[in-house]
């Protein structure tokens, strides 16, 4: 499986191929961050709406699994950065190339998340 991270080509050509598979891991995870993040804050607004609209307050099972959720989107980031420091630890340059490609996914495509942080 290839790589399609990096945004400098040359530097992509300067990885070897266990460095582009931590690439590969690291940004499949913050994927699965950005998926995690989008259900939680979806099922909010739902439950949102329902307490605006028909001033209907969350159940207990609706309240347990926004909890539920929120739990899972927080072992994403947790998994998110670990395994960015990974990636960081092996290449710097692939990390720092990782995060500028997030940052022009979440400006270009309208990601619901802000560019992250470097201190990952």
């Amino acid at each position: 499986m290839k790589c399609h991270i990096l945004v400098d080509k040359q530097l992509a050509d300067l990885l070897d191929e266990h460095t582009r598979k931590l690439a590969a891991v690291a940004l499949g995870a913050y994927n699965a961050m950005e998926t995690t993040k989008r259900r939680h804050f979806d099922y909010l607004s739902t439950l949102e709406s329902k307490h605006k609209k028909f001033n209907l307050k969350a159940t207990a099972d609706e309240t347990e699994l926004l909890a539920s959720l929120l739990q899972d989107h927080n072992q994403s980031v947790e998994y998110f950065k670990e395994q960015a420091q990974q990636l960081k630890s092996i290449s710097p340059d692939a990390h720092s190339s990782m995060l500028m490609y997030i940052g022009r996914l979440n400006r270009l495509a309208g990601s619901s998340a802000a560019a992250p942080a470097s201190t990952h």
